[in-house]
């Protein structure tokens, strides 16, 4: 196609009018649209990739499990787009809806460990937003059905997480501002455990676990005991991923900001070797240090 091959070259204008000849040809051509959609998450216009994709669930109805989770993509980055805009509400309702189209794609028994990391995502977002309980009263709602997917899906519970036990939990337990803090980290924690066998990913799943628990130990309303056992959790999570690649400097500088409050010296060793490690890379592979490679 040739509005394909121009996005290919870069030239995502020209691309963009040749797919819109297409659809002025066959409207119904669903392809092209999904071609556009990508073309405007490309360029960050989210708003327009999420209307292209919504047309293409109207003409294709809920079968194209794939078009579901491109737009479950869009509204999560249509979401982190506006929290950066400081458009709060705007960003809560993308993410929330967000988490209703991942909840579609978990129904439909495909893209689990893609699912489960855009559940955290999206609950790792909205847990920043929340200024009080009815705002994570709204969140709940919108996670009650997922944590209960996660719940049967998991049946041996291999997802636990330790200090915080299972997500069975949260389906127990009045909703307070941890919620949906823990909601992401039970969803990051399914998605390790779903990965334990892919070297390529498993480090990291195990790093936004790790993320997802340090992010609760620093809230205010947590009790020390919380705190202390996410901690702990947390170095769990960046020591396992460490043992698999102890050569990602990236794991030795989240190990140093881990420690740096229960073992300076510790900590402080973690960030030399991240140090040492980043240069050493600069130094080997200087064309993917910086913004691009790993961003």
């Amino acid at each position: 196609m040739l509005g394909e091959s121009y996005v290919k070259a870069g030239r995502h204008t020209a691309g963009l009018k040749a797919l819109e000849h297409v659809l002025e040809l066959d409207p119904q051509n669903w392809m092209a649209l999904y071609h556009m959609a990508d073309i405007h998450s490309q360029l960050g216009e989210f708003d327009k990739a999420i209307e292209a994709y919504e047309h293409i669930l109207t003409i294709t109805g809920d079968d194209q499990v794939g078009v579901t989770a491109a737009l479950a993509t869009a509204e999560l980055a249509q979401g982190q787009q506006a929290a950066a805009g400081g458009f709060r509400e705007r960003s809560r309702r993308a993410f929330h809806a967000a988490l209703g189209l991942a909840y579609k794609v978990l129904r439909a028994g495909g893209h689990r460990p893609w699912a489960w990391k855009l559940v955290g995502d999206a609950a790792f977002e909205l847990s920043a937003l929340e200024a009080q309980v009815s705002d994570a009263q709204e969140s709940s709602d919108a996670l009650r059905p997922i944590l209960e997917h996660l719940v049967s899906d998991d049946t041996d519970r291999r997802s636990s997480v330790e200090g915080l036990g299972h997500a069975a939990n949260m389906l127990q337990t009045p909703v307070d501002l941890t919620h949906t803090s823990k909601s992401a980290i039970f969803a990051y924690a399914y998605r390790a455990h779903l990965l334990k066998n892919e070297p390529r990913v498993i480090d990291s799943a195990l790093y936004d676990l790790a993320a997802s628990l340090h992010s609760l130990a620093l809230k205010s309303d947590v009790g020390a005991e919380i705190k202390t056992a996410s901690t702990k959790a947390a170095i769990s999570a960046i020591r396992l991923a460490l043992e698999r690649d102890a050569g990602d400097e990236r794991l030795w500088n989240a190990l140093g900001v881990l420690c740096e409050e229960g073992g300076a010296q510790l900590a402080q060793h973690a960030f030399v070797v991240s140090l040492e490690l980043y240069q050493k890379v600069r130094l080997l592979k200087p064309q993917t240090v910086g913004f691009g490679a790993d961003e």
